[in-house]
């Protein structure tokens, strides 16, 4: 997608826009949006002030300490002072601990407990704030299904959904993002030394060209060259899509007429 600067200011106009209409579209005060010192929420929280001004963007960082590293919190406080937004930091540890006290012992339970209480806490604030909450997913997650649903999947904008994740990486250095965040891999700390391509089992240069030539079967894909792509990881990319596909789906109802 990005060839050229002017790639890059087209698309930012884009979203930027488009956060824009739709907040005055739904008669909303400003926007919330989790902050979690990656490469994805900081994107999307440069270009919500963009669009909206820093005093109608509200950031949220919402860090568990048993398994979110220090730095990722200082790095989205640091980004939130220099984009002068309101924040407010909420530790969710304790609540967490409490919580799965009381419930069977599940790793991947107790994980996506962790994130739909973020999104609670966002939606609660988005409620005392006649607000948006801002999603960060990006296409990648979102043709993966890598997202837990009705927890970062829960959102009301998805402004950068239809961009790669190599391509908000990209679009990451045209915005200035600290290079700290942009090397960072990604990761939704759900439990300690968690990273999204461990979990995956390939890197994202390659899942990107794999959905890129999935979704273009009889166009070539733009995203630069990666490492070789075989059928083994086509098929797991593929299988990765249909074992998530539900996620894309309203649940099913039962018409009585």
């Amino acid at each position: 997608m990005f060839k050229d600067k002017n790639d890059h200011i087209s698309v930012c106009n884009t979203i930027v826009n488009f956060i824009r209409e739709e907040v005055q579209k739904r008669k909303s005060k400003g926007i919330v949006v989790g902050l979690s010192g990656g490469i994805d929420s900081s994107v999307v929280v440069v270009l919500a002030v963009e669009a909206l001004g820093n005093k109608n963007v509200f950031g949220l960082i919402l860090p568990d300490s048993s398994v979110t590293p220090e730095g990722d919190t200082k790095d989205a406080i640091k980004l939130a002072k220099k984009l002068k937004i309101n924040y407010k930091v909420i530790q969710l540890k304790k609540i967490k601990k409490e919580l799965a006290k009381n419930l069977p012992k599940n790793k991947i339970g107790v994980a996506n407990l962790l994130v739909r209480l973020r999104m609670s806490v966002l939606y609660y604030y988005a409620t005392v704030k006649h607000s948006l909450v801002l999603g960060t997913g990006d296409k990648s997650e979102i043709m993966l299904g890598y997202y837990t649903k009705y927890g970062d999947g829960a959102v009301d904008l998805f402004p950068i959904g239809d961009l790669y994740k190599t391509e908000v990486r990209s679009l990451a250095e045209y915005l200035e993002i600290p290079i700290k965040i942009i090397n960072k891999k990604s990761s939704a700390r759900l439990w300690k030394g968690q990273t999204a391509e461990k979990e995956l089992g390939l890197e994202y240069e390659e899942i990107d060209k794999i959905l890129q030539l999935l979704e273009n079967k009889n166009s070539k894909p733009s995203i630069s060259p990666s490492p070789k792509i075989t059928k083994r990881k086509i098929s797991k990319v593929k299988l990765l899509i249909e074992k998530n596909q539900h996620k894309q789906e309203m649940p099913p109802l039962c018409k009585l007429k």
